[in-house]
């Protein structure tokens, strides 16, 4: 009981270092040739005048440091900005010390020999080493075409600006010129398409078309003007409600999630308990001036945080510890979120809501085509840095590691054999590591390339027939939506597909295999 209200309270700490740090960083920058590339929504966000002159901040809140590190023109400014990202919260290198000594210990009275082996008692991986070998398969055979996609963004760097020293900080800003060229994506051209009402309106009615549930606003408190309340009705009876607060703003915590408020059951007094979860996440403000335009990974976003709001909505169970995603094992708790991911890509769905917000006209469908196709731009090189995330994150649980020089040798061995491109010295990525430090992921990270084998495989199911299968769509609401932790995924996986799920899915999905 000590340990986990110590555990709750460093946790906290370390949450709240990271929200100051991030808070606390400004770059002030006057002149418009390091900011000449910026999308103009971004640079509108930026630019503020000062005794008579044009200037620009930028600070560590994700929309703005990422208009920067991806469209900066000043490599100094890049790296100025990405250095502060990176070493944000130096006081969190002796919290994570004292979380792993608690951790371990709570796991040893618990009677675990570490907390990776406690953390997977209830997931539906069996062992210590099944976890491992499957991040280092993934990674295996991920290494060699990341490397090669790395090669693209040095050839490019090169070709724009005769640079042949590459950089972490260069890394983004380097890959969208590439993305662009090879794809001729432009972020900016897309976002006038997505504009925040107009993407929710749409994807309301898609959510409608495939599980028959509808969402009406309500008109109750929330804790900011832009947030919004939406009620769920099924067969015209209300199942459920849903809080929306999208928009970024000082002393928000940045990031996206999904929280589940209260919890369908039947209570003592044999009355029906509706479910309320809400979503937040960190999308472009809107202004007077200007709308909340968001970017197509904004819209994959909020997909991925509906899919695990509906998990949690649409239960059907009458106990509360196996409902919504109550009792979820955690290694599978990211399958519908991911799954629902899939169809933000799919061109019919995406018709349904991406109208310019300005003329009405629809995303035609060479620039749709264009998406689709961009979908897997270094499908690699995101796939090894999740695996190095992963295995960082578990073999951390595994023994006790004592100093913070203990847990960077860790990260750096990992490295070694995974990641293509090695970050700075400086770079203490683990300081900011909220998921597995202040979340719920320790020891199952690994869970988001766990998770995405099912989805990637449920979805191949909707395209072996039909994006707008009502009965297959209709099945997986019943069995993966509806039965919530009350019966283990693996059975109702096969009750879903009538076969287990494939690793070539996900491979093939993410363009890796053919």
């Amino acid at each position: 009981k000590d340990i986990n209200l110590k555990l709750s309270e460093i946790s906290h700490k370390f949450s709240q270092n990271l929200l100051d740090s991030t808070n606390a960083y400004e770059m002030i920058i006057d002149d418009f040739e390091d900011v000449k590339e910026i999308p103009k929504s971004d640079l509108e966000l930026a630019k503020f005048e000062e005794e008579g002159k044009t200037k620009y901040k930028f600070t560590l809140q994700m929309p703005s440091y990422l208009a920067y590190i991806t469209y900066g023109t000043s490599r100094e400014k890049r790296e100025e900005i990405y250095k502060a990202y990176c070493t944000r919260a130096p006081k969190n290198g002796k919290i994570i010390n004292e979380i792993l000594a608690l951790k371990y210990e709570r796991s040893n009275i618990l009677g675990f020999e570490n907390y990776a082996q406690y953390s997977i008692a209830t997931k539906m991986a069996h062992n210590e080493n099944d976890v491992v070998t499957f991040l280092e398969e993934l990674g295996q055979k991920g290494k060699e075409k990341a490397f090669q996609e790395l090669e693209e963004v040095k050839e490019q760097a090169i070709k724009n600006d005769n640079l042949s020293d590459i950089k972490s900080y260069d890394l983004a800003y380097y890959s969208e010129k590439l993305k662009k060229e090879k794809y001729d994506i432009d972020a900016e051209y897309y976002r006038p398409y997505f504009e925040q009402d107009s993407v929710l309106k749409g994807f309301f009615g898609f959510l409608n078309k495939i599980f028959n549930i509808e969402f009406k606003k309500a008109n109750t408190r929330v804790w900011d003007d832009k947030g919004k309340v939406y009620d769920i009705y099924e067969n015209s009876v209300l199942i459920a409600r849903i809080y929306i607060d999208l928009e970024s703003r000082k002393d928000k915590r940045g990031g996206a999630w999904m929280n589940n408020w209260h919890t369908h059951f039947i209570n003592s007094k044999n009355e029906e308990v509706l479910p309320t979860a809400y979503i937040v996440c960190n999308f472009p403000p809107s202004t007077e001036d200007t709308p909340s335009l968001l970017r197509h990974d904004d819209v994959v976003t909020l997909f991925h945080e509906m899919g695990h709001a509906l998990h949690h909505l649409l239960s059907k169970v009458n106990e509360p510890f196996v409902s919504g995603i109550s009792g979820v094992a955690w290694d599978v708790v990211e399958f519908p979120s991911q799954f629902l991911e899939y169809f933000a890509y799919d061109k019919d769905v995406l018709k349904i809501f991406a109208k310019h917000h300005e003329t009405g006209e629809v995303l035609d469908d060479e620039a749709i085509d264009k998406l689709i196709k961009a979908k897997n731009f270094q499908s690699s090189l995101s796939m090894v840095r999740q695996v190095e995330f992963a295995l960082f994150d578990f073999k951390l649980y595994q023994k006790l590691y004592k100093t913070e020089e203990e847990v960077q040798s860790l990260l750096d061995s990992v490295r070694d054999d995974f990641a293509v491109m090695r970050p700075p010295e400086y770079n203490k990525f683990q300081n900011g590591f909220a998921h597995i430090f202040a979340g719920g992921y320790s020891a199952g990270y690994y869970s988001y390339k766990w998770a995405e084998v099912l989805s990637a495989d449920a979805f191949y199911l909707f395209l072996d027939s039909n994006v707008f299968n009502q009965d297959l769509a209709l099945k997986y609401k019943e069995l993966i939506l509806g039965k919530g932790g009350s019966v283990d995924m693996d059975r109702l996986f096969y009750e879903l597909a009538n076969r287990n799920p494939s690793v070539d899915s996900l491979l093939k999905i993410d363009g890796i295999i053919s």
